[in-house]
């Protein structure tokens, strides 16, 4: 495998766990949402507030993943976006 083709992977990498990060941004807003018109004695803000936990973790677990990736990409020049990598791949 080349260089070239090891960065396009990193690419798709980041591009994934970037994907990944938004949509469970978007859940923990749509359960945030949810969990403040819910009584916080109830059972299901429990539950809801521990699906958000869960996901938060998630979230940090694939950051550090995200941050290896960018310090694999460190100094190389002339990189896409994310944004830019997801139009071209569209």
């Amino acid at each position: 495998m080349t260089d070239r083709d090891n960065t396009d992977l990193n690419i798709e990498d980041l591009q994934a766990v970037s994907q990944a990060v938004g949509t469970d941004a978007e859940r923990i807003a749509r359960l945030e949402a949810e969990k403040r018109t819910v009584d916080p004695g109830s059972e299901r803000f429990r539950q809801l507030s521990d699906e958000i936990e869960a996901i938060a973790v998630q979230i940090r677990l694939v950051s550090r993943a995200e941050s290896d990736l960018a310090d694999e990409l460190a100094g190389i020049p002339g990189l896409p976006t994310v944004e830019e990598a997801d139009a071209a791949s569209r």
